[in-house]
């Protein structure tokens, strides 16, 4: 007899005895399969008022009665058998696996808080959620360092780096003393590859602070820094290149981020990081296959310059991993990405203009736009995206998240929070609002999630559409103190793709249930109607 099941475990089970992937299901569900991996490993369940367990039973029962799928159904009697459950004489094989998921989704839904949390905690907490933790951890816990002997520019370096503690800090010494030495003609470039499975800053976060700030201030003085990356299907090392992406883009200085187009790692690690015209560090696997643990500092210039024609070489055999797109080819990027069906999941700082009433959205650019031939440019893209969006979603989960306080000084100015272009009278705050209303009562698959002020550190580094497995488009947020513009970034890689879903998963557990329920989200919206 079978105890009481999960439902993760269950569609798990379901899933070998059918010999299914997630990704097979997900194609069958016409959803991405990263949500169903979140299903099995127990990180999500569906909701009550969804029809997934309608759907799964039936596309898992599809074809099954077919004479060449007797062992699959033999196999599939023995499991519903093993339930315990009192089968009425009438009920199909679809109603007995329907009746088995719904059983295992109210278990798992009603379980109470701490034992979910623990289980979670002990057992499935996802790759992301430790990742992230992590990450938050070291920014809140560990305090600006200031430069050890060490890491000091002023400190020499030995030629020989007995392992990779000092790797790291020779490293930090050699970027600090190429700013302090730095003149305008000489170098002004960084270059660094990461190509190990492990990263060669795991396990020491105090250097890892610093060698973040030391990047940092060299990208705010206007250094560029070129960074070549091996990608492989290690979720966590793929999370370490999304929060880079976010971390160094948008200085003075350009960050620029490529690949190697052939996945894998095959080689025993070898890390490369040079500062042009100052320094050469190579790092080796001598002992462990994966990860780097000795090295050679090289400052002679003849040297540097070979290592500098070296990695030339390496990054003709690259492509670029983020695009950074100007503000015409990144308009020209939505309604293109957008062609191709998908779900969506999007993070804006103000509501996107998805969500606005198309006979409010021309007049907003009617308003702001008053060259006749640009207008009708910006007016084609806007149309083809927003029938993009609606052929879309009442197949593929949408959701979006916003900050509360966008909507709040909506409501409060009549201004939008980040669209000076948009002009509103108050009965168009008022049709944008019901507009919103209406689309998340139609939709069972279109959701928002409202972020208070307490969370929104989570989604300040930028915003981003995340189109399907196949598109990114994102603007990254001014620095403070640097520049007043948006850095417009696509990336079309399917392993990073993949790592932001998770990474957008993830920023949406950590918001209070209460702002991402559809009837509490149309509760608050309504409050907010009254108030106009």
């Amino acid at each position: 007899m079978i105890q009481k099941m999960k439902f993760g475990q269950c569609l798990k089970e379901l899933l070998l005895i059918r010999d299914w992937s997630a990704a097979r299901l997900a194609t069958a569900l016409n959803i991405d399969a990263s949500y169903v991996r979140r299903w099995i490993q127990g990180n999500r369940t569906p909701s009550l008022h969804s029809s997934y367990i309608n759907d799964i039973a039936a596309v898992l029962c599809d074809g099954i009665d077919r004479d060449y799928k007797k062992a699959t159904r033999s196999a599939l009697h023995i499991f519903l058998d093993q339930t315990n459950t009192l089968w009425d004489e009438a009920a199909t094989l679809q109603d007995k696996v329907q009746h088995v998921l719904h059983e295992a989704q109210v278990y798992t839904l009603t379980l109470d808080v701490t034992s979910r949390r623990n289980y979670k905690q002990a057992d499935c907490q996802t790759i992301v959620s430790q990742f992230l933790a992590n990450t938050h951890r070291e920014q809140r816990e560990i305090p600006q360092q200031q430069p050890t002997d060490l890491t000091s520019p002023y400190t020499p370096i030995p030629s020989v780096l007995a392992n990779r503690e000092m790797i790291l800090k020779a490293a930090i010494s050699l970027l600090k003393s190429a700013l302090v030495q730095s003149s305008d003609n000489v170098g002004r470039e960084i270059i660094l590859t990461f190509h190990s499975e492990k990263d060669y800053f795991e396990g020491y976060p105090i250097l890892h602070q610093e060698w973040q700030q030391t990047i940092i201030e060299a990208l705010r003085s206007g250094w560029s820094v070129r960074h070549l990356c091996k990608l492989n299907k290690n979720v966590e090392r793929s999370l370490r290149l999304v929060n880079q992406i976010l971390e160094w883009t948008n200085y003075s200085g350009a960050y620029s981020l490529s690949y190697f187009n052939k996945y894998g790692i095959d080689d025993p690690a070898q890390e490369i990081i040079v500062c042009k015209g100052y320094g050469a560090i190579m790092s080796y696997a001598t002992n462990l296959y994966k990860e780097v643990d000795a090295g050679i500092y090289l400052n002679e210039p003849e040297a540097v310059r070979v290592i500098e024609r070296f990695a030339e070489q390496m990054f003709h055999h690259a492509e670029p991993l983020i695009h950074i797109l100007n503000q015409n080819e990144y308009f020209e990027l939505n309604p293109t990405k957008d062609r191709k069906f998908g779900s969506q999941l999007m993070c804006m700082h103000d509501l996107s203009y998805l969500t606005v009433p198309l006979e409010i959205m021309e007049k907003y650019i009617q308003l702001s736009i008053p060259d006749e031939a640009e207008r009708q440019i910006h007016w084609r893209r806007i149309v083809d995206t927003v029938q993009s969006f609606y052929r879309d979603i009442p197949s593929f989960q949408t959701r979006h998240i916003y900050p509360m306080r966008a909507i709040e000084e909506l409501v409060r100015t009549r201004e939008y929070y980040m669209n000076p272009y948009f002009r509103p009278t108050l009965e168009d705050i008022r049709d944008h609002l019901n507009h919103l209303i209406e689309l998340l009562q139609t939709y069972d698959r279109f959701e928002i999630a409202l972020i208070d002020d307490h969370r929104y550190d989570l989604i300040h580094r930028a915003q981003f559409d995340i189109k399907g497995d196949h598109t990114i488009a994102m603007g990254v947020m001014p620095r403070a103190g640097t520049n007043s513009k948006v850095e417009l970034i696509a990336i079309t890689e399917g392993t990073i793709v993949t790592a932001f879903q998770q990474y957008f998963h993830d920023i949406w557990d950590r918001i209070n249930p209460i702002y991402r329920d559809k009837e509490s989200v149309i509760s608050w919206l309504r409050e907010k109607l009254a108030v106009l």
